[in-house]
């Protein structure tokens, strides 16, 4: 069947990770990808900040989504992706075309080619009859660090019956967080804590956190964001899922914009979040962000993590420490307010590099 052949295409094309949601024009196409280490994901965007930290952690990830799916992640394709030449093949299964009969799916899936046109996105359609064609695109889009979108003709796949999956059931649970009370800014937390940043693969969110960062502890395994809202924790679960022990320092208005990869990441990974929370998108001029009314410790219990919540440096640097390893969630409460810092003296490209040459 032509699945079977997509997917040894797919494998002589070097890809050893599959990033996917699912459509039902290629239901099967996606049943099979679990033959390759895989992650169901929630949302299209972390997708691609997953797909970051597995390429740079070692891994050759390939992503599976639906064409509205694009429009769903042009901006992390184009200021993470692009801006730090990260390759990624990403298969799309192209709806709207070919007698869709769903008329949402028309507005984006007729002009697809042009939006993958206008942001630089080499794009290819497969039929079926060019599998060489779709291996050699795989491993350009690797040996090149490119983009390279394949657009996957509706009209060719297999018909498939629906899975039969059994829910597990769920108790529920009670949980006790200790109310925290905010004692520091974010740049005296993270000069307080720098013992337990040194040496380790350090994820920072973009804007003043990386800057502060940066003037505090500059190392080579530091990965400095400077664009892509919202992916600090999908980058540092792609660097986890590599096999690599991974802190992401996010925030509070990072963290909610993409509040589903909490879930998304397997509760066995190498994944410590420290989630400074400050109640303010601190980079734009403290305006107030959703943590002011909710907890955000409550939510990463129910995504399966180990949580504490402490404003306590020394407790920080020690759940930091190597003898705490596993998913971890340390949220931290803190005050507003940016240091006046510098910005980062290093492109994206002298980031990523460095980055890499220094985890690999």
């Amino acid at each position: 069947m032509i699945e079977d052949e997509v997917i040894s295409a797919l494998k002589r094309g070097g890809v050893d990770y599959a990033l996917s949601l699912p459509c039902a024009r290629t239901k099967r196409l996606v049943d099979l990808a679990g033959t390759f280490d895989t992650v169901n994901l929630s949302r299209e965007e972390e997708g691609v900040g997953i797909g970051a930290g597995l390429w740079m952690g070692g891994k050759k990830p390939v992503m599976l989504i639906q064409s509205s799916g694009i429009g769903n992640c042009i901006n992390a394709l184009m200021s993470l992706t692009l801006c730090y030449r990260l390759p990624l093949p990403i298969l799309i299964s192209w709806r709207g075309v070919y007698g869709e009969k769903i008329e949402a799916q028309k507005y984006l899936g007729e002009r697809i080619q042009k939006i993958l046109k206008a942001i630089d996105v080499e794009a290819m359609i497969f039929d079926g009859s060019d599998l060489d064609d779709l291996e050699n695109a795989v491993a350009e889009s690797y040996e090149e660090g490119k983009i390279k979108a394949i657009l996957l003709r509706p009209d060719i796949w297999t018909s498939a019956p629906d899975l039969t999956v059994e829910r597990p059931s769920i108790s529920a649970k009670s949980a006790e967080l200790k109310e925290g009370r905010a004692k520091y800014t974010r740049y005296e937390i993270l000069d307080g804590v720098k013992k337990g940043l040194e040496g380790g693969i350090v994820i920072s969110n973009l804007g003043y956190p990386s800057r502060e960062l940066f003037d505090i502890l500059d190392q080579p395994t530091n990965f400095y964001m400077l664009g892509s809202m919202g992916l600090a924790t999908p980058i540092g679960l792609g660097i986890a899922l590599s096999g690599k022990e991974t802190i992401v320092i996010d925030g509070d208005g990072s963290l909610l914009m993409n509040p589903s990869t909490l879930f998304t990441s397997p509760p066995s990974e190498k994944l410590t979040i420290l989630a400074i929370d400050n109640g303010v998108h601190g980079s734009t001029g403290n305006q107030p962000t959703a943590s002011m009314r909710c907890d955000l410790g409550l939510l990463a219990i129910a995504a399966g993590f180990r949580v504490f919540r402490t404003s306590a440096l020394d407790e920080i640097v020690d759940l930091l420490g190597t003898e705490k390893k596993g998913k971890k969630f340390i949220h931290v409460p803190a005050k507003p307010g940016n240091r006046d810092v510098p910005t980062i003296p290093l492109s994206a490209i002298e980031i990523k590099e460095r980055f890499m040459k220094a985890i690999r």
